[in-house]
């Protein structure tokens, strides 16, 4: 047993589930639950999210011990197969299932790889995604739909490339903007902005086809220019999160993507800064 690998791997893990929290209290956000609103999302809201993250430590762990213990690609797949039900179960809706299967990648690639940094993460994250992506059974989801009606590889393709989404677009864009602004919440919707012109968001796609995820890059261009000329995005945003209820409209991909960012971030010591109270009395 490699006890600096299991401890990397909670560490990362206890830091995944921050970045998740980061992720949801990070307002205003198009079409995504937050603070303020819940988006187009007719069946999320802020406890409902909050509690799915909660359920997501359960996962966590289980899949820590799984790999302590020698688990193989099929039990791996188990694991996720059984904390998708859960959320379903408790919540009555699939509120986290992207983060099941980017987080447990990650994870699953931090206890493999040498080290912490992307030339370590990167091809271990690829090589397990392919031995799970080829033992996965065919599943009747929005996103599998969406993968075969448009000809996308949406978050399979991400995973296979050692995400891409994470390394070369997020992160650039949050050291970049850390850079000439020193604002971590500046930095945070930087790499929004990023996200939204990369991710292939099939959510987007289900939503409102095509048009969606165009409507999506130019949208984070906008938002882009914007944090570049060191505007304040809150008028902007709240006017695409109205927008984006109207055309129900989300992005969940791009959130997805953003958490992981988040929890990445602040396993190696740079937290986002924008975390946030709640008020007293959230629940479910």
């Amino acid at each position: 047993m490699n006890c600096s690998a299991i401890s990397a791997t909670e560490e990362l893990a206890a830091a995944l589930l921050r970045g998740l929290t980061a992720e949801l209290t990070l307002t205003p956000k198009p079409g995504l639950v937050d603070l303020w609103d819940n988006g187009s999302h007719a069946d999320l809201s802020l406890p409902k999210m909050l509690a799915s993250i909660d359920l997501l430590g359960i996962y966590f762990d289980q899949l820590i011990r799984a790999l302590a213990g020698g688990a193989s690609s099929a039990e791996l797949i188990a694991l996720g197969r059984a904390a998708e039900a859960r959320m379903l179960t408790r919540l009555g809706t699939n509120t986290h299932k992207g983060a099941i299967f980017l987080g447990g990648l990650l994870l699953t690639g931090r206890f493999r790889a040498a080290g912490d940094g992307p030339e370590s993460l990167r091809p271990a994250v690829a090589e397990v995604a392919e031995e799970i992506i080829a033992k996965l059974t065919p599943e009747s989801s929005h996103g599998a739909a969406v993968r075969q009606s448009y000809q996308v590889g949406g978050i399979l393709a991400e995973a296979r490339a050692g995400f891409p989404c994470l390394f070369d677009v997020a992160l650039p864009a949050w050291h970049a903007s850390l850079a000439l602004w020193e604002q971590p919440l500046q930095g945070s919707f930087a790499m929004l902005a990023a996200l939204m012109q990369r991710v292939e968001d099939t959510t987007a796609l289900h939503r409102c086809g095509p048009p969606g995820l165009e409507r999506l890059r130019r949208d984070g261009r906008e938002l882009e220019l914007l944090l570049g000329r060191g505007e304040d995005p809150v008028g902007l945003l709240q006017r695409l999160n109205e927008e984006y209820r109207r055309l129900n409209l989300t992005m969940g991909g791009v959130a997805d993507m953003l958490g992981l960012a988040f929890g990445y971030l602040d396993y190696l010591g740079e937290p986002v800064g924008n975390e946030l109270e709640f008020a007293a009395g959230v629940g479910v």
